[in-house]
């Protein structure tokens, strides 16, 4: 159990992720995405923005995915599960919460999701 002002340590640094997120993503186009500029483009203009739309749309999406796993770190400090592996319900090492603050799995069950051998929504 971890006591409350390392908790809300956790929280203002997940909170501060939260915000680095949301700039990038709005910083890569956001939900709009960038598409305005085709009317006078040559061929070459177009490839080479298609091409960056297409990474910023990734980075985008990229971002999102790491914003769900920040909100879900936040839901769990006000669960008063942060602590808990979301799959075996084990402690995560406070080491791995420091490197890692969003993260819901101990190493145990990661090492499993990751050769896939676990199943987590």
């Amino acid at each position: 159990m971890m006591n409350a002002a390392r908790t809300e340590k956790f929280r203002r640094r997940l909170m501060e992720e939260r915000e680095r997120i949301v700039a990038e993503w709005a910083a890569h186009g956001g939900a709009s995405g960038s598409g305005d500029k085709w009317e006078s483009r040559n061929m070459e203009e177009r490839a080479v923005q298609i091409t960056s739309d297409s990474v910023d749309r990734r980075i985008a999406d990229d971002n999102l995915n790491l914003l769900a796993k920040v909100d879900l770190a936040l839901q769990r400090i006000d669960d008063g599960t942060y602590t808990s592996c979301a799959s075996c319900g084990g402690e995560i090492p406070a080491a791995r919460l420091e490197a890692k603050p969003a993260v819901s799995l101990c190493i145990q069950c990661q090492e499993l999701k990751d050769r896939g051998e676990l199943q987590i929504d």
